[in-house]
């Protein structure tokens, strides 16, 4: 294939935007934003009303971009879910006449054993990657000059392996000279240790599991050439306990991304005071409740999500990525960010809510009680960790345990006691709660990607029940 960087209109695109993007949220005032964002949003609209699939939904409900103004006027536009993007797939989520033979398809994981696909193209890549780059300003890191490893899922069609094959390979040698290295997170924790020691990292973008996995081999002597600035994580939830454990072993902060493969890109970044910052020049985000109504700023609803950018298959008013935000209007952080921010991070996939006999919900990311007994003690003497939701009235708690730092400190049995006493407190008599210690914490089924910390078996019908009593 024909290098598209040697295509004068690509280079110079990408030139501009890797000059002007990065800057663009720190420069632009609300105001200024505001119409800088009413300006793509007409274009995107324009864009979608030449998709078969938005085609049809606009002229159905009585909408034509000539009708939209701005980015107020996104309540006109109807949503689109996952399962309308599943059914168009391939011929209704290109333009009219696009030639597919110039786009790529990328798929989501699929945990739900649906997964879908889209297109995208060099362009749209080239804009993703600059929303991760943007984050390191508040480290005074210049994106030209550090050293950036990423451990994603190289799997044929998965976003990661995408843009290494159709857009890395090419923008790395020529602009980065090498200084980009994306890793197959399939490759056993030592090797990628071995791999990481000999690259020496500035930055580092990857699963929770895997910064936990490799902060135990760190703490053991190995990767001695391994001192980062920064770690990124995303993909799911990164806990408490996880953080401070690989923060600890680092040596440096351990934040949060929210990334998808429909976004293409960092929706939010966590900054270094706890804020989750929207880039809000490339998306726009809403919350609804579960009837599809919109909510107010500071209601938790499920997430609506925008893309402001790029060509391939549109993104506008999709719902289909199921997770649970808290969205809070303009705020001044100490970063010197001003921008909307999901307050408390995203709480997790909706499917994995653990739902209780007594009619409680608890998203994923807040039915992680194991972090406060080992914060008490300042233990790191659990490894690894999971929360299974086995029943409607049971829970099962695995630990792993560091052999090596078993019988420092509090014992083994007191954290157990600890951590069980925890969760009683939390569902109540009429579920059963046991503590299990293991030797590994398998992945994801069907999948290489790390293991989630909540796993509910529960079916979404069956707490629905509960819920209806």
């Amino acid at each position: 294939m024909v290098n598209p960087l040697l295509n004068p209109i690509n280079s110079i695109f990408i030139l501009k935007n890797v000059i002007f993007n990065p800057e663009r949220i720190y420069k632009l005032d609300p105001n200024q934003m505001e119409r800088y964002r009413d300006k793509v949003f007409r274009k995107i609209v324009k864009y979608a009303y030449t998709v078969p699939l938005y085609h049809e939904r606009y002229k159905k409900s009585g909408i034509h971009p000539r009708d939209v103004k701005g980015i107020n006027d996104i309540v006109k536009i109807p949503m689109v879910s996952k399962n309308d993007m599943r059914e168009g797939f391939p011929d209704k989520i290109l333009p009219y006449r696009c030639n597919k033979n110039k786009k790529y398809v990328i798929s989501t994981g699929g945990t739900t054993g649906k997964s879908i696909s889209i297109y995208t193209d060099f362009i749209t890549m080239s804009i993703g990657g600059i929303t991760i780059i943007r984050d390191i300003k508040q480290f005074d890191l210049n994106w030209k000059k550090i050293k950036i490893a990423h451990i994603g899922n190289l799997n044929p069609c998965r976003i990661d392996l995408v843009a290494e094959e159709h857009f890395n390979k090419y923008v790395n040698p020529l602009l980065l000279k090498d200084k980009r290295l994306n890793i197959d997170v399939g490759r056993p924790t030592k090797e990628l240790i071995d791999i990481l020691d000999k690259f020496k990292p500035d930055m580092i973008l990857s699963y929770p599991a895997i910064f936990q996995h490799l902060a135990f081999l760190k703490r053991k002597g190995y990767g001695k050439n391994i001192n980062p600035t920064v770690l990124y994580s995303a993909g799911s939830i990164l806990d408490e306990y996880t953080r401070k454990y690989a923060q600890d072993a680092f040596g440096c902060p351990l934040l949060n991304t929210y990334q998808s493969v429909e976004a293409q890109g960092v929706i939010a970044t966590e900054c270094i005071h706890g804020n989750w910052h929207v880039n809000w020049d490339f998306f726009n985000i809403e919350a609804m409740d579960d009837y599809g109504e919109l909510l107010p700023p500071g209601k938790r609803g499920h997430l609506i999500i925008t893309r402001l950018w790029g060509k391939g298959t549109p993104i506008v008013r999709y719902t289909g990525m199921d997770d649970w935000v808290t969205i809070n209007p303009l705020k001044k952080c100490k970063c010197g960010l001003d921008t909307p921010v999901i307050e408390g991070g995203v709480e997790g996939r909706k499917r994995a809510n653990v739902v209780l006999p007594s009619g409680k919900i608890f998203p994923p990311g807040a039915f992680c009680f194991v972090e406060p007994v080992l914060t008490k003690y300042k233990s790191f003497k659990v490894k690894q960790y999971q929360i299974r939701q086995n029943k409607i009235d049971e829970i099962e708690i695995l630990l792993v345990i560091d052999n090596d730092l078993r019988n420092v400190g509090v014992s083994v049995d007191v954290i157990k006691k600890e951590i069980k006493e925890n969760y009683e407190k939390k569902v109540g008599p009429e579920v059963t709660v046991n503590i299990k210690e293991v030797d590994k914490i398998k992945n994801e089924e069907n999948s290489r990607k790390p293991a989630p910390i909540v796993v509910t078996k529960v079916k979404l019908e069956e707490g629905f029940k509960i819920l209806n009593k």
